[in-house]
């Protein structure tokens, strides 16, 4: 606690850099893996093996998030975000602030791109004439989204250094920052609510089974998951006007990696829960025969089992003139035990099975 105008070291010792470079590296490989999922699914025969519009620009929309990470990474945590700013110097904390310049470019263009590519996804597989015109207006309604937040990052300040260098600012002129964030994020939540409800009333048209049109209707509108990470960002959008900014802007930095990232996750996956499901069944299926086949060819007796009370054969005792040509034990329909008699110190056992593959 400050006491006096002086700070403990307990308090300026407390750190969130772990943490916070745990949550801006997990990102990086699900958007890469996410994205490279569906551009493998797209490469395969059965989908001609050509990517269309929205395929680029989801790997942009993914080049720059996991670069929004990676700007996280290399400008957070070193430069003090995490600590203290009483912890940070001068220098670092003017380093931190640049960074979070470009972190906040590399944000708008990520989540700009994932809409982008969403709306595109729509105008290939919706051919309605009416629906392909409102996709269209809201493409537009995006750019001009992005163009604005760029703009106002550009110009907000001027000159430019007022937004990181703290002997700039001081005769700088630049807009609110509390704000602009605040405006930045009402509009993205609004566009990502209208952008993932649009197929509704398309696809609650459609004729099919009340079953498939729910189950399209949560696949094409699983991607307000990301509304959620959006809310929550904006219920930490103060903290850009704290004092304390290294330390209290933690939260909103890290919604800041996740909101691309779940958007490109969601944008993903109505294009390879197909072969998702497949796979899955296929590894069920697999594993199933696998062990059907370890039981059937399992002859070993178990403790449990209805035949460990079966007689010994012993032919061991040469004074025993007694041989046995053939013995058939029975253990339900279509499988059978035959044990032959082989001269007079040992057995042979063998069973007929019957096989049965399903193909699912």
């Amino acid at each position: 606690m400050a006491t006096t105008g002086t700070y403990s070291a307990e308090y300026l010792a407390e750190s969130r850099t772990t943490v916070l470079n745990t949550f801006y590296a997990i990102p990086i490989p699900l958007e890469i893996i996410s994205t490279v999922f569906r551009l493998w699914v797209k490469a395969r025969p059965s989908s001609q093996g050509h990517l269309a519009f929205d395929d680029y620009l989801m790997i942009w929309a993914t080049m720059v998030a996991v670069a929004e990470c990676i700007a996280g990474l290399v400008y957070g945590a070193p430069n003090g975000l995490g600590r203290h700013i009483q912890a940070v110097s001068a220098e670092d904390r003017q380093s931190f602030l640049m960074g979070d310049y470009i972190f906040s470019h590399f944000y708008d263009v990520a989540i700009a791109s994932v809409k982008l590519s969403v709306l595109a996804l729509y105008y290939r597989i919706f051919a309605a004439y009416k629906f392909r015109i409102i996709i269209i207006i809201t493409a537009v309604v995006v750019v001009s989204w992005l163009l604005a937040m760029e703009i106002l990052l550009g110009l907000g300040c001027r000159p430019v250094q007022g937004w990181w260098d703290a002997t700039v600012a001081a005769t700088a002129t630049c807009v609110d920052k509390v704000a602009f964030t605040y405006s930045t994020n009402i509009t993205n939540l609004l566009t990502d609510i209208w952008i993932f409800l649009m197929p509704i009333p398309i696809i609650l048209g459609l004729q099919a089974s009340r079953d498939k049109k729910i189950g399209l209707c949560f696949l094409f509108s699983v991607g307000l998951g990301t509304c959620a990470i959006s809310a929550a960002r904006l219920s930490v959008v103060f903290t850009v006007g704290t004092e304390d900014i290294t330390w209290g802007e933690v939260p909103l930095g890290i919604l800041s990696a996740w909101e691309p990232c779940g958007g490109i996750l969601c944008a993903n996956l109505p294009l390879v829960y197909r072969a998702m499901v497949r796979g899955i069944s296929q590894i069920r299926s697999t594993m199933k025969s696998s062990r059907s086949r370890t039981r059937t060819r399992d002859i070993s007796v178990r403790p449990n089992s209805p035949y460990h009370a079966w007689t010994p054969l012993d032919n061991s005792n040469s004074s025993n003139k007694c041989s046995i040509s053939k013995i058939t034990i029975s253990r339900g329909a279509g499988e059978s035990t035959e044990v032959d008699a082989i001269g007079l110190a040992g057995i042979k056992v063998e069973r007929d099975f019957k096989q049965e593959i399903h193909h699912e």
